[in-house]
């Protein structure tokens, strides 16, 4: 059996019920941005009045608003003739699950909780709507998902494997079946790729599986973009044995369905599986269509969206990551040194004032560190000025440090974005190595604020506007930052800021040779789960970029009361997001809810990627300065 699916980007008619202005804004803007029409309210009873005067396909709606409840509004749309479904999906806060649940029980077709992740919306204002256009939301019978705790099991999972294995228990519980697979598509190599999940890992220990992608029942559902129902797969010439020949399953029925990313790009295939259970019935193509988007989410996160030069199938294995700069590490038990460098060996920065350091002379010192200086620089055979990163004495004869430092020019050389600083040289002089750079004669947004205090809107969203561009370019090559500060970003001549200091660049889903029982980053800006030393990806740098916009905006960090680097650490782990508008009152609204958004304590609530976060700067932008 095949289920046809709707034209991805379809236009539907969707009315959003909240009585956050920003967050109505928000959704809208994400929501038109994928096509559909948007009508917007704040109270159920204007949401009623709505419905009685206009046709919706879709009402997303807040648990409870100043009058009436989103609880209401489901009861309306449950009175109103059956020839036409109206979907309708719950918000509500994390603090509040007794709301969603409710929500369930009394028919709503999904749930999001706050601050809401556009991509989570995105994703699951697809799959009601698909499932809307199939007839199907009222196909699902009693037996319906236990969403929220098969969201638990795809959210909690860490590292690529982990993640794949998320999937693939959830598409099995969710469903009752004996086995599930998912398969993400390489299309530089034209394969897909799964690993064992449920069975045994083949002879060589190697989880990964691989097979071209026009094979099997997994290829012929990528290639119609259509879920299939095959009671029998033997009986289906299609169907390839190889991985029930590598976990010694023997496949009997088995749905398989695709899986796409926000843009309707098919990114992987999901499959059931069943042996003793018998074939899948329709309610559970429902539920398999219902858990789609959620898995697609996880896949893409599972394998990071990598650069074509980077190796999509080296990203779910974990293995021994970039080496760490230690002296920026904060160790977990007190009292253990940070520094690797010879400490009688110290220099002063001004003593370089003059020298050459290889083809560059010394002008002037910009800043100095406990590991080394940034001193300004002429390059006389170019006849331009430049900034030198020098690390102190002996430095390049440190293995560990020497390859961090390689690594971090390598990693800045190979972006060459506009709002990332480009790399002109490198090397070692008299034994401490160096990395020449553009000069951003602007300097740093932190000595900005530390000169002239808090930053004006206009001036503090450009900056992150420009910053968030080049941190997508570092995404989409595969780098987490991992230090994302205002230290770190750098104003050129004519206003431009670009990110720099890549030194904590890591790889996704992989290990820091440095082990667990360190923690990387600054502590003022570090993500809950960098606090705690966990497994890190892309959406990390995505709360600094909240906390650095912060600072930016407010003269200081989102935590500041502390000089406590523990208490500090606690905070960004345990204490509630800080509202800008707290400090500077005037702040628009918008602002409370990007910051909250991109410093969300769960990764699976924030930003799910830089795009995001940016086309929210940019609607911001827009409404403060048209000409931005």
């Amino acid at each position: 059996m095949v289920r046809t699916m709707p034209a991805v980007g379809e236009q539907r008619s969707i009315l959003i019920v909240d009585p956050n202005a920003a967050i109505r804004r928000m959704l809208e803007v994400h929501l038109v941005g994928r096509g559909h029409a948007v009508a917007t309210c704040r109270t159920a009873n204007e949401a009623i009045d709505m419905l009685n005067s206009g046709s919706f396909d879709l009402i997303i709606t807040e648990a409870e608003t100043p009058e009436g409840s989103g609880f209401d509004v489901l009861r309306e749309v449950q009175q109103r003739p059956n020839e036409h479904h109206i979907a309708t999906i719950i918000t509500s806060g994390r603090d509040q699950p007794e709301q969603i649940v409710k929500a369930l029980e009394r028919g709503a077709d999904d749930y999001l909780t706050k601050p809401i992740s556009p991509a989570m919306l995105v994703a699951r204002v697809s799959a009601v709507l698909d499932l809307q256009s199939q007839g199907l939301l009222d196909s699902r019978g009693p037996d319906v998902l236990d969403l929220p705790k098969l969201d638990r099991t795809l959210r909690e999972a860490t590292g690529g494997t982990g993640k794949l294995h998320a999937i693939c228990d959830a598409l099995r519980d969710g469903l009752d079946a004996e086995r599930a697979s998912v398969y993400r598509f390489d299309e530089t190599t034209n394969e897909l790729l799964t690993v064992v999940a449920h069975g045994m890992i083949s002879e060589d220990g190697n989880p990964l599986i691989r097979m071209p992608a026009e094979e099997g029942l997994a290829g012929a559902c990528m290639r119609l973009g259509h879920l299939i129902n095959i009671p029998d797969a033997h009986e289906d010439t299609r169907f390839n044995p190889r991985f029930d020949e590598a976990t010694g399953f023997r496949t009997r029925s088995l749905l398989s369905l695709p899986l796409r990313d926000e843009e309707g790009t098919i990114i992987g295939v999901a499959q059931i599986l069943n042996h003793r259970h018998g074939p899948f019935a329709a309610a559970s193509e429902v539920k398999a269509l219902q858990l789609a988007p959620r898995c697609a989410l996880t896949l893409a996160e599972a394998f990071f969206e990598v650069d074509r030069e980077l190796n999509l199938a080296a990203t779910i294995i974990a293995q021994p990551g970039t080496a760490t700069f230690l002296p920026t590490l904060l160790p977990s038990s007190a009292g253990m040194s940070t520094s690797i460098l010879p400490k009688d060996r110290s220099i002063r920065a001004e003593a370089f004032i003059g020298t050459e350091i290889g083809r560059y002379r010394v002008t002037a010192v910009l800043g100095t560190g406990s590991q080394g200086f940034v001193l300004d620089g002429l390059d006389e055979l170019l006849d331009r000025s430049v900034a030198i990163k020098l690390l102190g004495p002996d430095s390049a004869r440190i293995p560990l440090l020497r390859r961090q430092f390689m690594q971090e020019a390598r990693t800045m050389a190979k972006l060459g974005h506009p709002n990332t600083v480009a790399i002109h040289d490198v090397g070692d002089h008299d034994g401490a190595l160096y990395l020449v750079m553009e000069h951003c004669t602007g300097g740093t947004s932190y000595a900005i604020l530390k000169n002239s205090g808090p930053l004006d809107l206009l001036t503090a969203t450009r900056i992150l506007r420009d910053a968030c561009r080049g941190l997508g370019a570092a995404h989409q090559r595969g780098m987490i930052h991992r230090d994302i500060k205002p230290d770190n970003i750098l104003i050129d001549e004519t206003g431009l800021a670009k990110l720099s200091d890549f030194g904590l660049v890591l790889a996704p889903n992989t290990t820091d040779i440095a082990g667990t029982d360190h923690i990387i980053g600054t502590p003022h800006y570090m993500s809950p789960e960098q606090c705690c030393g966990k497994l890190v990806d892309h959406r990390s740098d995505l709360y600094a970029m909240g906390a650095t916009w912060f600072h930016l905006l407010t003269g200081q960090p989102p935590f500041h009361g502390s000089s406590d680097v523990r208490e500090v650490l606690k905070h960004h782990r345990e204490s509630p997001i800080p509202d800008p508008r707290d400090i500077i009152p005037d702040l628009p609204e918008d602002v409370a809810s990007i910051v909250s958004t991109a410093m969300a304590k769960d990764p699976a609530d924030r930003y799910q990627n830089a795009s995001e976060m940016l086309r929210d700067l940019d609607t911001l932008l827009t409404s403060i300065s048209p000409a931005a």
